[in-house]
Parts: structure tokens; C-alpha cells; sequence
């Protein structure tokens, strides 16, 4: 075998490991709809990389010449398809999500049969016992379109469902719990959108291949677009499962409760210069506790400058703040400018207090407030302070 196809293997190997690892968790699992048709898509997958190294010894198997490619392109439309219906159960189960699944599935088995319908219309191009086979360089350069109208369809039908793919995963991962979930989704829309880029140069080195021009580095750019694309959405869709064991979910939440308390620090400021009350001693170091006290502190300050929030005033700030971006943060970030102006400059409490719950929370009819959700709220105002001058409205008498 070549030093590519050792390397092909190298990496199959690791891929059949992370698909081990969900294929373990299904065996516990038989009726969790999401991880069957996960391990359906990462099983096609590994399959699709693993035909790669070896299809020179499956198509002498087999006795057809190019069987093998036909094959991984059948795979690699049954794992994006498959795909596409996990990001569908993961958002939703209801008879609608269903429906579309079985859509899904349906135009995945009717590319499938497309491709192997379209491949034997072409003839093979050599034979299987020709030098230009046995040396793998037949393997390693990209057909024309006449020798291989199936990877023409094969590539079209690949382009539509990535691009279908890529959009509803990135959907997914802004509404993902878990911040592992998150991360992983947003891997699998990289690598989809990866392939997509595949696709591209894959065709772009069949036209250079009809016109008789050389296709060298287009074919090792194809290759490594396959693999890390594959590679990325392995890996996206198993590190919610093996994040946890190797603390990858400790060193994300971390990273990410920096980043909040770096979003959250200009608003506790501001708060903090009004009503330094707020400040509670020592201050925590480690940043998921930093994080808890800067929104704690935030929530105190709205509370202390609660009275000089007027409900008519809200009435004019929600009137100019419609049609802005965020409108709902913009309120919150300018009745908090009004009641600082306010308190500075001593004037007395208002005599008709607005609620101040939909100030501070980022779903003031639900019971229980998101801890996430919390701090993505006041993130949101915070964001809003900084270009908020444009608003402009009365202050109550």
C-alpha cells in the first residue's frame, strides 16, 4: 500500500473508534430516535473513508472497475441524509419533524438508486488487469465526466444535501443546551461545509480532466478536503459523548465564563459607579464564580435604581426603541441610563414604578429563569450600552 493509503487507514481507524463509542451507547439505548440515526450517519461515514485506502483490492474483488468509488459516494449521500434527519429529532419529534425525516430518507434512497442506476451506462475506461489500475494511479486521478457520469450525480445530489445540512445544523447549535452539543454542532456544520468546498474542487478537477489539463493538485486538494470534512463532523458529533471523560466540557465552560464575565464586566461597571453597594468582598478568581457574582451584582443594581424607573417613561422608551436592533435590551439598557441620570442628580423616586422584571430577565413569563439564558440577557444589554446614544427620549418631569 502507498504512504496516502496507510495514512487513509490511520484515520478510518480513528474514525471506527468514535463511531465504537455511539454504536456502544445505542446498544443501552434501542429507542432513542436521535442516536440511532447518529450512529446510522457516522457508521456511513466511516464506511465511506474506509473504502477510500482500499478500493484498488474491492474492485478486483469484485471484478468492476470502479465499483469501489460508486460505492463510497452511495455512503457518503446515506451519512449527509441521515444527518440531516438527526439535526430534524434533535429540534423536534413531533408528526411534522417525522414527516420530514421519512422525506429525508426517501430522496436519499432515490439518489442512491440514481447513482446505481447511472453507473453501468458508462463503460469502464481500462481494465482491471492494465498497468494504469494495478499502479493505483487510476485511483489517485479525478475521471472525466464521460467515464464517471454517476460522480457527476453523485456530487450534484452531495451539494444539495450539504448546503440543507450545513443550514440546519448552525440553526441547531444556537439553540443547543449543552455547551459540549453547541460546540460539537457547530463542528458538524464546519465539516458539512467543508465537504461543500469538496464538492467544488471535485468538480473543478473533473472539467480540468475533460479538457485534457492537469488535475495533480486539485486531486490531493479533493483528498484532503475529504478527510478533514469526515474527520470534523466525527469529531463533532462524538465530543458531547467523550468531551466529559477527557475534560474538554471543564476547559469549554471555563473559556466560555471568561468570556461572559469579559461581556458582563462594562454593564456591572456602570452599575457598580451608581450604586457601588453592589460590590461583595473578596471577589471570587475562578471564572465560572466570577461569573455567577458579576450577574448576581448586575441583578442587585437594577433592584437599588428600580425606583427611579417610571412605567411612563418605559412607555416612551419602548415607543422610540421599536425597529432597532434587539429592541427588548435597548429598553432595558435605557431605563437603566434614566434611572442613573436620575439618582445622580438627586431627584426623588418616581410615584409609578414600572415592573422591572422584563429589564432583567430574558423570559420574564416563565417561572424559572435560565442561568445561560440570564447571562446571555445582560450580555445583550451590555452590548446595547455602547451604541445606544442614538436614543433619545423625555425624561418624566
Amino acid at each position: 500500500m502507498t504512504p496516502v493509503q496507510v495514512a487513509q487507514l490511520a484515520v478510518a481507524l480513528a474514525c471506527w473508534v468514535m463511531t465504537a463509542i455511539k454504536i456502544a451507547h445505542l446498544v443501552h439505548r434501542l429507542r432513542d430516535r436521535p442516536l440511532i440515526f447518529m450512529c446510522l450517519t457516522q457508521t456511513a461515514i466511516t464506511l465511506a473513508l474506509t473504502v477510500q485506502p482500499i478500493a484498488p483490492q474491492l474492485d478486483q474483488a469484485l471484478g468492476v472497475l470502479g465499483v469501489s468509488r460508486a460505492l463510497g459516494n452511495c455512503l457518503a449521500l446515506v451519512a449527509v441524509a441521515a444527518g440531516h434527519a438527526l439535526i430534524i429529532l434533535l429540534t423536534a419529534q413531533d408528526p411534522a419533524a417525522l414527516r420530514q425525516v421519512r422525506h429525508d430518507l426517501a430522496l436519499a434512497a432515490a439518489s442512491v438508486a440514481a447513482i446505481v442506476a447511472v453507473f453501468p451506462l458508462a463503460p469502464a475506461p481500462y481494465d482491471l488487469a492494465d498497468h494504469y489500475v494495478r499502479s493505483i494511479a487510476y485511483y489517485t486521478a479525478t475521471p472525466t465526466p464521460a467515464e464517471a457520469p454517476h460522480t457527476v450525480l453523485y456530487l450534484i445530489c452531495l451539494g444539495w444535501w450539504v448546503v440543507h445540512l450545513a443550514i440546519a445544523a448552525t440553526r441547531y447549535a444556537r439553540i443547543a443546551s449543552r455547551p459540549l452539543l453547541a460546540v460539537g454542532t457547530r463542528l458538524i456544520a464546519a465539516g458539512v461545509l467543508i465537504g461543500l468546498a469538496y464538492v467544488v474542487a471535485k468538480l473543478a478537477a473533473m472539467i480540468a480532466a475533460s479538457v485534457g489539463a492537469s488535475t495533480v493538485v486539485l486531486d490531493q486538494l479533493v483528498l484532503a478536503l475529504y478527510v478533514v470534512a469526515i474527520l470534523t463532523v466525527l469529531i463533532g458529533g462524538t465530543v458531547p459523548a467523550w468531551g466529559p471523560r477527557a475534560g474538554v466540557d471543564r476547559l469549554l465552560d471555563s473559556l466560555l465564563a471568561r468570556r461572559d464575565c469579559r461581556r458582563l464586566r462594562p454593564l456591572w461597571q456602570i452599575m457598580h459607579d451608581a450604586v457601588p453597594q453592589i460590590a461583595l468582598r473578596p471577589r471570587p478568581v475562578e471564572p465560572r464564580l466570577r461569573r455567577i457574582r458579576l450577574t448576581v451584582e448586575i441583578l442587585d443594581g437594577y433592584v437599588l435604581l428600580s425606583p427611579w424607573m417610571s412605567a411612563g417613561a418605559e412607555q416612551e422608551v419602548r415607543r422610540h426603541a421599536s425597529g432597532r436592533p434587539d429592541p427588548e435590551a435597548a429598553v432595558a439598557a435605557r431605563m437603566l441610563t434614566l434611572a442613573i441620570s436620575l439618582k445622580r442628580a438627586g431627584r426623588p423616586p418616581v410615584d409609578d414604578p414600572a415592573a422591572i422584571r422584563s429589564f432583567v430577565d430574558a423570559a420574564p413569563g416563565e417561572h424559572q429563569a435560565n442561568a445561560a439564558a440570564q447571562v446571555q440577557w445582560l450580555a445583550r444589554i451590555a452590548r446595547v450600552m455602547r451604541r445606544q446614544a442614538g436614543i433619545r427620549v423625555r425624561q418624566p418631569p
